[in-house]
């Protein structure tokens, strides 16, 4: 998931990344012949050296104690070599690391070098997302922490290497034969080019995720969007099936249109900016409820989107939803999922409606749902009391009227999750009870219906169903949830004005796992919020970063309600203010609007949030 043609060919391993540090020499070897070789790429190529824009460097590393180490940077192909001069005294087996950046975040892959490949003489050994994989489950850890212990010489054996990636060639079958792949590739030490053909085109056709907090793994299938889990310790063994036609090439050509899409916003266009506009369907936009005069007049506008801040990566294509009605009869058409980096840390996991117009030329409608409608594992820290669950945004931002809705899935009650509109503009809240509840804006919420005592779940409650650590583990990735949008008053006949599907692929983190590393602290707001009721005014808030530093910060929330007095007595009001917080922040500014007067604070609260690079969010209300 990267820049340009990167972004399309990346297979995301996401796993903590430790940079090695550096032993028994450096890069280069004189004239001494090389002894190990091969491509680092992610069907584009690990680039290094002084030009490379990856910052591509290979670590290997023996198997001796105290461990030998050498490093080279790859050349602009992805290339690398070890001379046999760089690895004489070196105890093999030999692990294989590349660190490298892509839009400043940084990432590893690993591979390995076993004795045999050691006296064969010159061993071609590659470095991909694939060969990773192979060694984390053959090690049932992500490759870094083998990597950090150097004690693999049992591991990475010839007879086990050899049987990881049978096993792998295996699941993978029906997508290497389509690219012109044998079904059992060595996918270690099979030369190849990072030219988008072939076993590159392979890495092309797939994501690789593993999540280094659970060990949970899922492979997709970047052309059709079917995927497949397992875990580190007990790997999925069902073949992904490959496309009925070989759209590899769709896929680099609508990832070429996104960056294009990056670079002109880079240079801070106008929202009628005809050369933004052609990226458009004009008439049929429509993201979240928004048309495209809006959508386009707040990523203009948006000084955390606009000037070069906002890039994309990580695209998936699958088929377009029934739902949709607005792609052109015949034209090629996508459901396309992608990850949006602002300031080249992971913002959000994103999708569009993508097709091919007449003109060969691909266009963008948006995700065509008539409101926000979307589901996110989550862990939060309330005052310290940790929790998890799923949280559920349903938020009418198209005023289209929305009065409750139905979510369906995996470890939710038999008949659906009720969420109802509040009436003040805020997102749809999870009700007490279910559908059969349905009693307007008179419907008992969970959050304060005395059901859920624990405090933490409580809190989370407004938006997110609380799961147990039982409930965690029952769940299967890819998790599929249904959302239904309703306008009217009566369940049982009311017809949904949007229903939408939504994928979990990562686990909420249970509580054997989850801690206090992964929550911002110390949040501090001056002045008190009660004092700027009801005049409003400025509100300074500042923080401490998580100690687990494998996180982004993403979202500062503040909402304020308020007594307000009426001629009878008094009403509760409620504001809410957000700020999408740009990458290192520690403090923000938000400007409280005013009350009515004589309106008195009745409650609040600040909600400070984190991703990881799985899209799990984390967040924390003093």
């Amino acid at each position: 998931m990267h820049t340009l043609r990167m972004t399309t060919r990346i297979i995301a391993v996401f796993a903590v990344i430790l940079i090695a540090g550096c032993g028994g020499g450096g890069g280069g070897g004189g004239s001494s012949p090389t002894a190990i070789s091969g491509t680092a790429a992610t069907g584009s190529p690990i680039t290094g050296g002084a030009s490379g824009s990856m910052n591509g460097v290979v670590t290997l590393k023996d198997s001796s104690n105290p461990a030998k180490m050498v490093t080279t940077a790859t050349d602009s192909n992805g290339n690398y070599a070890f001379t046999q001069a760089q690895i004489q005294g070196f105890t093999p087996p030999f692990m294989l690391q590349i660190n490298y950046k892509i839009g400043g975040i940084g990432y590893s892959l690993a591979s390995a070098v076993t004795a045999a490949d050691v006296t064969s003489g010159h061993a071609t050994i590659n470095i991909t997302p694939l060969t990773d994989l192979v060694i984390a489950n053959l090690g049932h850890q992500i490759t870094s922490a083998i990597f950090a212990n150097s004690d693999y010489s049992s591991l990475l054996t010839p007879i086990a290497i050899s049987a990881g990636v049978s096993a792998l060639d295996t699941e993978l079958q029906p997508i290497l034969l389509q690219q012109g792949v044998s079904g059992t590739v060595d996918l270690l030490h099979q030369a190849f080019t990072a030219n988008g053909a072939g076993l590159d085109a392979v890495l092309d056709s797939l994501n690789v995720t593993i999540d280094p907090a659970t060990g949970s793994e899922v492979l997709t299938n970047t052309t059709t969007g079917q995927s497949v889990s397992g875990t580190l310790t007990n790997p999925p063994t069902t073949p992904l099936s490959a496309n009925s036609i070989n759209n590899v090439s769709d896929l680099q050509a609508i990832t070429t249109t996104f960056n294009s899409l990056g670079s002109l916003l880079a240079s801070n266009p106008s929202a009628t900016d005809p050369a933004l506009l052609a990226y458009f369907d004009q008439t049929n936009f429509l993201n979240d409820g928004k048309k495209l005069s809006p959508f386009l007049q707040n990523i203009t506008t948006n000084p955390q989107v606009a000037g070069g801040s906002i890039t994309f990566q990580n695209f998936v294509l699958s088929p377009v939803p029934s739902w949709v009605s607005t792609v052109p009869n015949g034209d090629a058409a996508y459901k396309v999922t992608f990850t949006v980096l602002q300031n080249l840390a992971p913002n959000s996991r994103s999708s569009f409606i993508v097709y091919k117009n007449n003109q060969g030329n691909w266009i963008f409608s948006g995700n065509q749902k008539v409101a926000k409608a979307n589901i996110m594992s989550t862990n939060a820290s309330i005052t310290g009391v940790l929790c998890a669950g799923l949280d559920i945004e349903i938020n009418d931002k198209g005023g289209i009227g929305l009065t409750y809705a139905i979510v369906n899935g995996p470890q939710l009650p038999s008949g659906g999750l009720l969420y109802v509109s509040t009436g003040n503009g805020s997102p749809l809240q999870l009700a007490a009870g279910g559908p059969t509840t349905y009693a307007g804006t008179s419907t008992p919420l969970l959050q304060s219906s005395g059901i859920v005592t624990n405090s933490c779940s409580k809190a989370i409650a407004g938006q997110t169903f609380p799961l147990n650590d039982a409930q965690i583990a029952a769940l299967s990735l890819p998790a599929q949830y249904t959302i239904s949008l309703y306008i009217g008053s009566n369940p049982s006949t009311d017809t949904p004005v949007g229903s939408y599907t939504q994928t979990v692929e990562v686990l909420p983190l249970s509580s054997t796992v989850d801690s206090a590393a992964y929550f911002a602290s110390n949040i501090a707001l001056t002045p008190n919020p009660a004092s700027l009721v009801p005049s409003g005014g400025t509100l300074n808030i500042n923080w401490n970063d998580p100690t687990n530093p494998n996180l982004y910060i993403n979202n500062l929330d503040l909402y304020a309600c308020a007594n307000v007095p009426t001629g009878t007595g008094s009403t509760t009001q409620c504001q809410n203010m957000n700020d999408n917080l740009a990458p290192g922040s520690t403090s923000a500014t938000l400007t409280v609007p005013s009350f009515p007067s004589g309106s008195t604070l009745s409650g609040g609260g600040v909600q400070l949030t984190y991703l990881d690079a799985l899209f799990r969010q984390y967040w924390t209300s003093p």
